[in-house]
């Protein structure tokens, strides 16, 4: 190896080793609470907006950190959030660089000058469009793209074709989510036909199956008007059929061929607004068999409004899905919905429920497959059925999270039907539970028999007694095979503790009288070594 070589080495590795400063700032800066976060209520969507400007002029100390840091800052960036505080120029010099991008309704006489900047967007990793109202031509550029995630949101009404064109050519889509979108099957079938790369897929809000059937006529139907006078003709498809609307009479007058009441009830097409939408409702979707089978190995069905043929056509299209999020669906039965999930999902093994109809609940729970391993039920109850249901799949369920949100009670029963699951429930490696009940309830019911878990390794409690009420709450020390990590997060529901109650004097901190109530109840458990009360992190000592 030459010297000239030997050099060549040593300013590569001093590159590398200048490189790695600001890629340490920019971690750091990710922590640092430079966001401030608003709800925008139009676009049900939260906005981070921050000021750029520090972390900008740090890219000026040298070269090397201009080149590195401004191309990693641009890549965090998102284009909704900037638009207002970068000039457009810097960002057309700059466009090359951001991978996240977020559209808001963005008109196309306003940002003119922005549509021209996106139209080499190949670049693109990350894509998001809310109410498309601009002209999506302009990003239909090149036919091979690079987006990974895509998020499309729309109005309730069927998708624009220039946007459909621009969806069906991501072919190398990791994760699609649609939400307020009308489909025909033959939308849905080139939405996701031709994504062989798709591994998440999310349906959320409002999106729903029309007629196939009557939309197909109407997109085939084109008319145009003879030269004849009073002759129209009407082209359906290939066939070709004239209609001589105003016909001569015998008498030499004219006559209009019958009401148009007359007509609609002859040709089948009558009917209330009511009867039409019953049509909607009941409609197969034959079609959507066709689609054949998709990569997805993980489903988010956020719609309580989707039918049961959107269910159908969805999940037997994914026989390779390992995760399932699904919420109460109004318009499909719990044991159907079930079924198709029993039928065609073989390797489940994660399965969210979202619900607080107590029927549907427990008609998924009892047809779940016994593949499922990890169980997350986002409900406002638990009785007795719902338990003895978990229980029936004691021996497969290694996760269990039970988050009963703002709708908790402080009774009694529930907590007896947590216990009889801890106690049938024998192969658990992870249990969470967002806890109601006061200390005093919390310890009566739960504490008063010993837990049958043996393979438990964490456990996760949220909400017992909001702490910032009681200044004065008695403070011990912590159990001698335990370490104490405070972790202050707060949940939606519940308070925590304040810095002031849980005082750290010397090397010996202190805890409230549950959190060591609970961890001596627990502490015989071979394989726990970790608990979280709250906010108060707990890890078991080695030896």
């Amino acid at each position: 190896m030459t010297s000239k070589q030997v050099a060549k080495m040593n300013e590569n590795k001093n590159k590398e080793h200048k490189l790695m400063i600001p890629e340490i700032l920019m971690l750091i800066a990710s922590y640092l609470p430079l966001f401030d976060v608003r709800d925008n209520g139009r676009y049900y969507h939260a906005v981070d907006i921050w000021d750029p400007k520090p972390l900008l002029r740090a890219a000026t100390v040298c070269k090397t950190w201009r080149q590195v840091f401004t191309s990693v800052l641009w890549r965090t960036y998102d284009l909704a959030i900037m638009e207002n505080i970068v000039p457009l120029d810097v960002l057309h010099r700059n466009i090359h660089l951001v991978r996240n991008l977020s559209l808001f309704d963005k008109k196309h006489k306003k940002h003119a000058p922005l549509w021209d900047a996106l139209q080499g967007h190949e670049h693109i990793e990350k894509l998001e469009v809310h109410e498309p109202v601009f002209p999506v031509k302009k990003l239909l550029g090149p036919k091979n793209h690079n987006l990974g995630e895509l998020k499309l949101s729309g109005t309730s009404e069927r998708m624009h074709p220039f946007l459909m064109i621009f969806v069906e050519r991501q072919v190398h889509l990791k994760s699609l989510e649609l939400t307020r979108f009308k489909f025909t099957a033959s939308d849905w079938k080139r939405i996701i036909s031709n994504k062989p790369h798709l591994l998440k897929l999310t349906i959320a809000q409002q999106c729903e199956f029309i007629d196939h059937k009557s939309d197909e006529n109407q997109d085939n139907i084109t008319e145009a008007e003879d030269t004849t006078t009073g002759m129209k003709t009407t082209v359906t498809g290939n066939q070709l059929s004239v209609t001589n609307n105003d016909a001569p009479t015998s008498s030499g007058g004219v006559t209009s061929g019958g009401s148009k009441k007359r007509k609609n009830d002859e040709n089948g097409g009558g009917g209330s607004k009511k009867r039409r939408r019953a049509e909607l409702v009941n409609t197969e979707l034959p079609d959507a068999r066709n689609i054949g089978t998709l990569s997805v190995t993980h489903l988010v069905l956020q719609d309580n409004l989707l039918l049961l043929p959107f269910h159908k056509a969805i999940l037997e299209a994914c026989p390779h899905l390992e995760q399932l999020e699904i919420c109460y669906s109004l318009k499909a039965d719990g044991g159907k919905v079930a079924t198709l999930v029993r039928d065609n999902c073989s390797k489940l093994r994660r399965l969210t429920l979202k619900s607080t109809r107590q029927p549907w609940t427990l008609e998924m729970i009892d047809g779940m497959p016994h593949t499922v391993e990890e169980l997350t039920l986002h409900t406002g109850q638990l009785d007795l059925q719902m338990a003895a249901a978990i229980n029936a799949h004691a021996d497969e369920l290694t996760r269990l999270e039970l988050d009963f949100g703002r709708r908790g009670t402080k009774g009694k029963r529930r907590l007896t039907c947590i216990l009889s699951i801890l106690r049938k429930c024998t192969e658990l490696r992870e249990f969470s539970y967002h806890n109601h009940a006061t200390d005093k309830v919390f310890k009566e019911m739960m504490l008063n028999k010993p837990w049958n878990l043996p393979n438990l390794r964490k456990l996760h409690v949220r909400g017992v007694s909001p702490r910032t009420r009681y200044k004065g709450l008695p403070q011990v020390p912590v159990p001698r095979n335990w370490r104490q990590e405070i972790q202050f997060r707060n949940d939606d529901c519940c308070n925590t503790r304040c810095v002031e109650d849980v005082p750290n004097q010397g090397d010996t901190p202190l805890s409230p009288h549950f959190d060591v109530a609970l961890l001596n109840h627990i502490k015989d458990l071979p394989n726990l070594s970790e608990v979280i009360i709250t906010e108060a992190k707990y890890r078991k000592r080695l030896g």
